[in-house]
């Protein structure tokens, strides 16, 4: 078997990337996000999970206007995965006073 230290070291960093990358979950509930601020890295998706029913569902938004969910109804999820660098600010579409924010490093 070949063992070429270069070869070894573009492996271990392109599976190193994929185990970086990891789910994180938020609950949405009424006028409220649990976790509120999170610091995730690059590449990482964050699945917003709709804990409360609400008519019409829950709808997560960012500020920018960069994502955006379909309304939630109690017990479902949606994900978004964060591929770039930066601070994202979001709120809940239904109570604009529940906000949260993502920082990707």
């Amino acid at each position: 078997m070949v063992r070429h230290p270069a070869f070894l070291g573009l492996l271990l960093a392109l599976f190193a990337g994929s185990a970086l990358a990891s789910d994180v979950r938020v609950e949405v509930g009424h006028a409220r996000l649990d976790p509120a601020t999170l610091v995730v890295s690059e590449g990482d998706t964050v699945t917003f999970h709709n804990v409360d029913s609400m008519p019409g569902g829950h709808t997560i938004v960012a500020d920018d206007g960069s994502f955006s969910s379909p309304p939630l109804a109690k017990d479902e999820n949606w994900s978004h995965s964060f591929d770039e660098i930066g601070v994202y600010p979001y709120h809940i579409k239904e109570h604009p006073g529940a906000k949260g924010k993502v920082t990707v490093e």
